[in-house]
């Protein structure tokens, strides 16, 4: 079964702008939680959207300015740090590393930090429990490549279109799957981010058996 891939920024309390988009964010994290949490507790045919609402006391209206259903709700991370896309954190990655360990390394930092929201293990476990949540994984998943493909091909300076870059980029996130999917979110002993350090280590090396 398909698993998804890959914090909220400091707010200048001075600047109108930002805490606007500070309470923006605490909004969409409110529904996020309230989403993962129903759909937790009664799956997501017995969810409805006016539900997620009831439990964060905002409007649909409100809810729709955010997400376009209730499964995006749930599924709902950034995928980016404030100020720089994936694409950018690859490429400004050590010149020194070689490429694959570069977009390990980027991938690494984000799975990193998506362990420290309080539902990412939730969603894992909604994911592999609920196939009708897969399609928007893969389309998901999809735009994940496109930005680890444009961040090799900057940091290569090669095209996007081109072998070595399709094959590099398909290869990093085909290792990153199968660490997640060898990862077991209901054992706390299970360390996704060691799983996925093995996983590059043997595609570093050729996958020369130990």
């Amino acid at each position: 079964m398909g698993t998804s891939m890959v914090g909220v920024s400091s707010v200048d309390a001075g600047a109108g702008g930002g805490l606007r988009e500070h309470k923006k964010q605490q909004t969409r994290e409110a529904l996020h939680r309230a989403a993962v949490r129903l759909y937790v507790k009664r799956g997501p045919d017995s969810v409805t959207v006016n539900d997620i609402c009831n439990a964060t006391g905002v409007s649909r209206r409100t809810f729709f300015n955010y997400f376009e259903s209730k499964d995006e709700a749930v599924l709902d991370w950034d995928e980016d740090l404030p100020g720089a896309s994936l694409a950018d954190r690859i490429a400004a990655r050590p010149g020194e590393e070689a490429p694959l360990r570069a977009v390990h390394q980027t991938l690494r930092a984000g799975i990193q930090r998506l362990l420290g929201h309080d539902t990412w293990r939730e969603r894992q476990l909604l994911v592999r429990q609920h196939p009708r949540l897969l399609p928007r994984i893969t389309a998901r998943n999809r735009r994940t490549k496109a930005s680890v493909t444009e961040g090799i091909a900057r940091r290569t300076g090669l095209d996007a279109d081109s072998l070595y870059v399709q094959t590099l980029a398909g290869t990093a996130l085909a290792v990153m799957q199968a660490a997640l999917e060898e990862w077991n979110p209901e054992d706390s002993a299970s360390d996704p981010l060691a799983i996925l350090d093995t996983a590059f280590d043997m595609a570093v090396s050729g996958f020369v058996a130990t």
